[in-house]
């Protein structure tokens, strides 16, 4: 799907699945910098450990405790700090900024796909993985009137209840 995307904008990249281990997320993030990867999509177990290793975060990945995107940015020493491929030749000075793209992707979802406004309704979340924990969370922000939280795991989700 995100290749067709690319694609479609005639954009010369490529969008690989890689598996890394929990142990091995540090040098994975470090060796896709270096070869001036434009970013980085995480999935669980990575999206809490990526928080204490960028350089960077965006107020969403500060406010949902969870990193899911990394953009890689550059610099020639003015501290201007621009997306990666906007660089025609490798910029000076490199960094990550971690951002998440969960939260807003549920309540906006709801929105635009079914018509509904959050707030006041009763909601159903199936699920207590990384993404559910901070659609829970998103959720209960907004303004749900009941959130019932779905989970093989129990314990799961009588955590991000918690919370």
């Amino acid at each position: 799907m995100q290749n067709a995307g690319i694609y479609a904008l005639g954009l010369d990249w490529r969008y690989l699945a890689c598996e890394v281990r929990p142990e091995d997320l540090h040098a994975a993030i470090a060796g896709a910098r270096t070869m001036h990867f434009v970013g980085l999509n995480l999935t669980v177990p990575h999206k809490l450990l990526a928080m204490n290793m960028m350089d960077v975060l965006d107020e969403s990945a500060r406010e949902w405790g969870a990193v899911n995107t990394i953009r890689f940015e550059g610099c020639n020493g003015d501290d201007d700090w621009q997306p990666l491929h906007i660089f025609e030749t490798a910029p000076t000075k490199l960094r990550s900024h971690g951002f998440n793209t969960d939260a807003d992707a549920i309540t906006q979802s709801l929105r635009e796909d079914l018509g509904m406004e959050v707030r006041g309704e009763n909601v159903l979340l199936l699920g207590a993985g990384g993404a559910g924990r901070v659609a829970a969370l998103k959720l209960a922000s907004a303004g749900v009137k009941s959130l019932h939280l779905a989970n093989r795991t129990v314990s799961k989700a009588e955590a991000i209840a918690g919370e």
